[in-house]
């Protein structure tokens, strides 16, 4: 999988959630923290006096991982928590930690990767797919444990067994729809500043905004692969620099004209904001622009077809 570039001189501190993670995700989760950088703590939070998923003491030795014992004090009630998040505040405040990198399943650790990104550092998240939205969305990046594990081990490579397993918990991940709305908005806005679009920025974009973004969550182990796959218009070039573009085509005017005429019919508002309509055409015409058609205004692309009406920022249907 293509990796956004990161300076390896960075220090990260793991803390895993023992009660929450199994241990045999250990190796994934260290293969991966490794290629962003060094990891100076190792610490791992759980009730020693039982089972706990199967961490025990050569796994934690074989990986130099600190235990921190923890006592259950309320029957059913995760003992990890209050522990890990003491320590985390801790090491913000009294190290020179680059980043945290928080192993857990838990949506309790939500406002600890927000008060953790608050304070400029990188939280990369490891949990199941089972893991809560709001912790996803609260860390800088999220790693979808079952989709690493699947791949160290080298089960049958098939990109259909991966999307069955993703189907099951489809809610979990962003999906592809929504990553081609990003994807098409990136290519179109660097259009309108006459600029190309690097794959890279593509990847990183789509991190930015959606932290669970990783190809191999879809199946594929590059986003080369994943973008000549899932989009059928898109161009890449051959080349080192890989530049992604939007295939020559358009759909005829009328067509949009359809389009449009449709969507302001559908409205209940008499009047239809131009940025929403434009968006929407967007959203429902992959690579639309206005520029494709020769116009570097949306209200003189509109008043062109002699049926709409412009008020301002909005437009609304003649009977023309």
């Amino acid at each position: 999988m293509e990796e956004i570039s990161s300076e390896i001189s960075n220090k990260y501190a793991i803390l895993i959630d023992s009660e929450n993670v199994s241990a045999k995700y250990i190796e994934s989760i260290f293969d991966e923290l490794s290629r962003l950088g060094s990891i100076t703590v190792r610490k791992i939070y759980g009730d020693w006096s039982k089972n706990n998923n199967g961490w025990d003491k050569d796994c934690l030795l074989s990986y130099s991982i600190q235990p921190v014992q923890q006592f259950s004090y309320t029957a059913g009630k995760n003992s990890t928590d209050s522990a890990m998040i003491i320590d985390a505040m801790d090491l913000l405040y009294t190290s020179n930690i680059d980043g945290f990198c928080l192993v857990t399943s838990d949506s309790d650790f939500t406002r600890l990767a927000s008060r953790l990104r608050e304070a400029g550092k990188q939280v990369i998240g490891m949990g199941e797919r089972k893991t809560p939205k709001a912790f996803v969305s609260a860390c800088t990046s999220f790693k979808i444990l079952d989709s690493l594990v699947t791949e160290d081990l080298n089960k049958p490579a098939s990109k259909n067994a991966m999307l069955e397993a993703a189907a099951v918990d489809e809610s979990y991940i962003t999906s592809i729809r929504d990553i081609k709305k990003t994807v098409y908005n990136i290519i179109d806005e660097n259009d309108d500043k006459d600029k190309k679009t690097h794959m890279g920025e593509i990847g990183s974009r789509l991190v930015n905004k959606y932290p669970d973004f990783d190809v191999r969550n879809y199946g594929y182990s590059k986003l080369s692969t994943f973008l000549s796959e899932e989009f059928d218009d898109l161009d890449i070039d051959s080349g080192r620099q890989k530049f992604v573009s939007i295939k020559n085509h358009i759909d005829p005017k009328s067509a949009v004209k359809l389009r449009i005429v449709r969507l302001l019919t559908e409205n209940s508002d008499t009047m239809y904001n131009m940025g929403l309509l434009n968006t929407e055409l967007k959203n429902i015409i992959p690579g639309f622009s206005i520029k494709k058609y020769g116009y570097s205004k949306f209200s003189s692309f509109l008043k062109s077809f002699g049926c709409f009406e412009i008020v301002g920022d909005r437009v609304k249907l003649t009977d023309k």
